[in-house]
């Protein structure tokens, strides 16, 4: 049986411009950006999103937002915006946690984003590219497809990566990230031995 879980990013904006400030775990920059994921309550959930750092909540309805801008309730006034020909790097921006199944149950999460500049990775080398299987470590390996086996009690910790190119200020983008969560060995045959199983 396969749990789809579909989140949709009502919001990603990304504002180029100008950075600001110095934040926890960063390794790069700050931007002016916000990401919100409408989580899907059902008593059959596969999966659970933890934001991580300051600039990543869960807001009053429900939604994981990841704001690094004045507007963020927890860095008000800070960040303003990102640099044109800039890569931004967070290792951990949210975790995929796998606390709602019973003992012993492995999942597999695949995320996808339809944006080529906004990518994922994980520094702790538990990514994986799901068309190769290859390890993304580093966000100058990071990708679009990546999926991870999250085994019963555990979280992966998941990194995004946003690549600017040479657009003028004020510039905005939006992207749909989606996630997915399989029952170990009910996962698609294209994930199949991909991602870390």
């Amino acid at each position: 049986m396969r749990k789809n879980i579909a989140l949709g990013i009502f919001g990603l904006l990304v504002a180029f411009g100008l950075v600001l400030g110095a934040g926890a775990n960063f390794r790069d920059y700050n931007a002016d950006r916000s990401v919100h994921w409408e989580v899907v309550t059902d008593d059959t959930e596969l999966i659970d999103l933890t934001p991580i750092q300051p600039y990543a909540y869960i807001n009053d309805g429900g939604v994981l937002v990841v704001d690094i801008s004045p507007e963020n309730p927890n860095w008000p006034g800070y960040g303003n915006g990102l640099s044109p020909n800039s890569e931004y790097n967070f290792d951990e921006v949210f975790e995929v946690s796998n606390d709602l199944w019973e003992e012993n149950m492995s999942i597999v999460v695949r995320i996808t984003s339809d944006n080529p500049v906004i990518q994922f990775y994980g520094a702790d080398h538990d990514i994986h590219d799901s068309a190769t299987g290859a390890v993304v470590y580093a966000s100058d390996m990071a990708k679009n497809d990546v999926c991870f086996v999250v085994n019963n009690g555990d979280a992966v910790k998941v990194g995004m990566d946003f690549t600017v190119g040479n657009d003028a200020p004020n510039t905005t983008q939006s992207a749909s990230v989606h996630i997915e969560a399989y029952r170990l060995g009910t996962e698609p045959a294209d994930l199949s031995g991909k991602c870390g199983q």
